[in-house]
């Protein structure tokens, strides 16, 4: 293994390792989750900063349903030079009485030697407005179906401020990946 590749190997699990909470009790997500009105694309409106989106002024994921219940996913993530990233994986339950708690992995080396978790912690009736995070409160996402929607985040700024998370870091993309 080169030098860097263990160096950014080695960054890796150190940060995953410190990723085990604060000791606070985990938010709740939802009862119950469509995965057919899930599936299909979601804009990121806005974020909590992580080392994985550094960079990014716009992302997107696309879910669909695979014919075992897992959910395949497809971010997809526009870099301020303009450059596109990507990168695919599966999404699984990670407890069966808990719908929103799922565990994603991705495809590529070296993100697919660890799952991480993708808890949903709100949708809209509609399915059209989703609140993501983690357990240990570390990410947070706003994601939106229409990417041009410039409409009211309060209720979901204010959901994920009565769960725990710190939305004063809030990162809000200022650009959009077209279809």
């Amino acid at each position: 293994m080169k030098p860097t590749a263990a160096a950014v190997l080695a960054s890796l699990v150190f940060q995953l390792a410190s990723c085990s909470g604060t000791g606070s009790r985990p938010p709740a997500t939802v009862s119950s989750l469509d995965k057919a009105r899930y599936a299909g694309e979601w804009h990121e409106i806005a974020r909590l900063p992580n080392f994985f989106e550094k960079g990014l002024v716009a992302a997107k994921a696309s879910y669909g349903v695979n014919d075992d219940g897992s959910i395949s996913v497809h971010n997809q993530g526009l870099r301020s030079d303009g450059k596109l990233t990507s990168i695919k994986g599966t999404a699984r339950p990670a407890d069966p009485s808990a719908p929103g708690k799922l565990l994603v992995r991705f495809d590529a080396f070296p993100a697919n030697l660890f799952e991480g978790d993708y808890w949903i912690l709100d949708i809209n009736p509609g399915y059209t407005r989703a609140l993501v995070g983690s357990p240990d409160y570390r990410f947070l996402w706003i994601l939106d179906r229409n990417p041009m929607d410039k409409g009211d985040y309060q209720p979901q700024i204010r959901k994920a401020e009565q769960l725990g998370y710190n939305t004063g870091e809030l990162i809000f993309n200022p650009k959009r990946i077209p279809d």
